[in-house]
């Protein structure tokens, strides 16, 4: 069976919804911000790990070193990666998240990428319910063709 990759940000979420639509695709969510924090409490790394319960992950190794400094995406150790994702893809998909609404403009893509070549998975972004895409949101990440 091919591992399933889904990507989320969790900007236009309400926290429960999320909650029920990853817990829904049977996905760990596997938070790959570097600094789990949030201006909204309920996206912090403490939160998430109540909210969702044994299916969250905090995996900085998959995190962008230059969130804050507006650099060009670099994961933060994306070797480091690799163990325990595929660990976790032994049990069934995973869901990278950030929280960008938009996942081209977002390091999450880059992460997916790098790790669905190494495991040969299938890649599905999945967007807020309350923000449908839009024709301006195929500005590509640098770099990518």
């Amino acid at each position: 069976m091919t591992p399933r990759i889904y990507t989320i940000g969790y900007a236009g979420w309400a926290p429960a919804a999320l909650r029920d639509h990853v817990l829904a695709l049977g996905a760990t969510l596997v938070d790959v911000r570097i600094a789990p924090t949030s201006k909204s409490p309920q996206w912090r790394k403490d939160a998430l790990a109540v909210l969702i319960g044994a299916a969250y992950r905090h995996l900085p190794a998959l995190g962008n070193r230059n969130a804050f400094t507006g650099g060009p995406v670099a994961l933060n150790d994306p070797e480091r990666a690799l163990q325990p994702i595929a660990t976790l893809l032994e049990r069934g998909p995973i869901a990278l998240l950030c929280g960008c609404a938009d996942p081209q403009r977002c390091h999450r893509s880059v992460a997916a990428a790098f790790l669905a070549e190494r495991f040969g998975a299938e890649v599905e972004h999945i967007l807020a319910p309350e923000r449908p895409a839009r024709p301006d949101d195929q500005l590509r990440l640098p770099g990518w063709e």
